[in-house]
């Protein structure tokens, strides 16, 4: 769960080439925010060569040459919404809806331009017709309850949180996870009655937490057989398998998941900390180099990379790697230059 938060090792693991440390289980699972949506920022200074320039002025131009233009009337009333204007705003939302009443995006934020306005009323009627649009749609139920609880109408605003949660069924779980509370967080996953992906993911991570490094492993092979595609999932699975030190399952934990999603700099870090353990020297410089292409400033794998290199012969580019670390953590370059010196020391 992100953000990773990494296990250091001291200076004398290091230098022995120990690859104990994974990039720790802390990641958040994939979750949809609840906040409104934001509306478009517009940018500000010289837009660049080429581009064109989208403002109020802009907009409305467009607008007086063609009063029919949904899409600029829609982009106005994102501006005016992000301004504070929000009159002027539902006016646009309202005319785009009135054009293609099937438009939920539209009925949305003239939803949110309402409630904004305290017109709890006309917000209710919005994001009804909204949520008729796509019903599967669990912001839109939420919304919808606060709107009616505003409104005073307990009853429907309680119906709609019911139905949200029936949508979202880990929600409350999540929340009590990012509060550390991670045995109620694991209770309320254990009461859903049909549970997804998702809620394994998340019941993984509490009891990660927990130190409950087995269990977990449990719970993330649901995940990944509910969802193959599941990236997060085969990342903690890697990282449940390192606690149980069975590297070869973490190892092929880690390779799917850099395989499902390439960019992920952290599941090549580990992936190269699994390999290191299984003294697959070759293969962990190879995990480790893609893992600095993709995050160049992370210290950590250029100076495991750099040990790899050294034990390898290659000083030239561990000397590189002691460079580039010098502009991104001094100490670790530091530490660096004493290895590189006493091998050079000792040939």
């Amino acid at each position: 769960m992100k953000p990773m938060r990494r296990l250091l090792l001291s200076l004398a693991a290091l230098a022995a080439l120990s690859f104990a440390s994974c990039k720790s289980e802390s990641r958040n699972e994939s979750a949809t925010n609840s906040a409104p949506p934001a509306a478009t920022p517009v940018a500000e200074g010289t837009p660049p060569p080429g581009s064109i320039e989208i403002s109020e002025e802009s907009l409305q131009k467009e607008i007086q040459k063609n009063p029919e233009d949904a899409e600029a009337r829609f982009t106005l009333g994102e501006l005016y919404l992000n301004e504070g204007k929000y009159p002027e705003a539902a006016e646009e939302f309202k005319f785009v809806a009135g054009k293609n009443p099937k438009d939920s995006e539209a009925l949305t934020l003239l939803g949110v331009a309402y409630t904004s306005m305290g017109k709890y009323d006309e917000a209710i009627d919005a994001f009804r017709r909204a949520s008729a649009l796509s019903p599967k749609n669990a912001e839109l139920r939420q919304r919808l309850a606060d709107a009616y609880e505003k409104a005073g109408r307990q009853s429907e605003a309680a119906r709609e949180r019911a139905e949200f949660g029936r949508l979202r069924p880990n929600e409350h779980a999540k929340e009590l996870y990012k509060q550390g509370k991670y045995d109620e967080a694991l209770g309320e996953l254990q009461k859903i009655a049909e549970k997804n992906a998702e809620t394994y993911f998340v019941m993984g991570n509490a009891l990660l937490k927990l130190n409950r490094p087995k269990e977990a492993a449990s719970v993330f092979r649901q995940a990944v057989r509910l969802n193959p595609q599941y990236a997060d999932a085969y990342f903690q699975l890697g990282n449940a398998y390192d606690r149980l030190s069975r590297q070869e399952d973490a190892a092929e934990a880690f390779q799917e998941a850099v395989r499902l999603n390439p960019q992920d700099a952290d599941a090549f870090f580990n992936l190269g900390n699994t390999y290191g353990k299984l003294n697959r020297y070759g293969e962990a410089a190879d995990a480790y180099a893609q893992a600095v292409r993709l995050n160049p400033r992370d210290a950590d794998a250029r100076f495991r990379l750099a040990l790899l290199q050294l034990k390898s012969g290659d000083v030239r580019a561990a000397t590189e790697q002691y460079d580039a670390l010098k502009g991104i953590d001094p100490q670790t370059a530091e530490r660096l230059q004493q290895i590189i010196a006493k091998g050079a020391a000792s040939r």
